[in-house]
C-alpha cells in the first residue's frame, strides 16, 4: 500500500497539543487525528476506516491539510444557510417602526407589519426571531402596580 506524503506544517508535539485542544470539537478531533496517523506510517484508506469516515474523505482532509495546513482541517461554514428575505435596510425601517409607535406589537401585528411594508409572509417562529434577536426587542407581561399601599400594609408584607 502507498502511505501519503503529508507536509511538516506541525510536528507531533503541535498535533498532540492540537488533538488536547480541540478533544471536544469532533470534526477537527478527527480530522487531526486521520492526519496524524497518515504521518505516522498509516495508509489514508486504514486510517479512514480507524476514524469511519470514507477514503475519498480522508484523502480530501490530507489534500487540504497538504494546502492549507490546520487552516484546511478547519470547518468551512461560510456558504451555508439562505441570504436573509430582509435587508439591513428593511430592518432598520421595521425597527423604526415598531419602536416609535405607541401601539405595543404582538409577535402577530409584526407579521402583518413586515407583509404590509415589504409583503413578505413569514412564520411566526421566524418573525419572533426577526422581532427578538435580529432587532433586540423585548417584551413583556403588564402587571398591576400596588402604588396606594400603607406603611401599615408594608410592614405586614415584610413580616410574612
Amino acid at each position: 500500500m502507498k502511505v501519503a506524503k503529508i507536509e511538516d506544517h506541525l510536528s507531533d508535539k503541535d498535533m498532540n497539543d492540537l488533538l488536547k485542544e480541540h478533544k471536544d470539537s469532533y470534526n477537527i478531533y478527527r480530522r487531526v487525528l486521520l492526519i496524524k496517523m497518515v504521518k505516522n506510517g498509516d495508509t489514508i484508506k486504514k486510517a479512514s476506516e480507524i476514524i469511519a469516515v470514507s477514503r475519498k474523505t480522508g484523502e480530501r482532509w490530507v489534500k487540504e491539510y497538504n494546502e492549507k495546513g490546520i487552516e484546511g482541517l478547519l470547518p468551512d461554514y461560510s456558504n451555508c444557510g439562505l441570504e436573509s428575505d430582509l435587508t439591513d435596510e428593511m430592518l432598520e425601517i421595521l425597527y423604526y417602526y415598531i419602536t416609535h409607535s405607541d401601539k405595543g406589537y404582538t409577535i402577530e401585528d409584526v407579521q402583518y407589519l413586515i407583509y404590509g411594508l415589504f409583503k413578505i409572509k413569514f412564520s411566526y417562529n421566524h418573525t419572533w426571531f426577526i422581532a427578538r434577536k435580529k432587532l433586540g426587542l423585548n417584551y413583556g407581561k403588564p402587571f398591576i402596580k400596588y402604588n396606594a399601599r400603607t406603611e401599615e400594609d408594608m410592614k405586614l408584607f415584610k413580616k410574612n
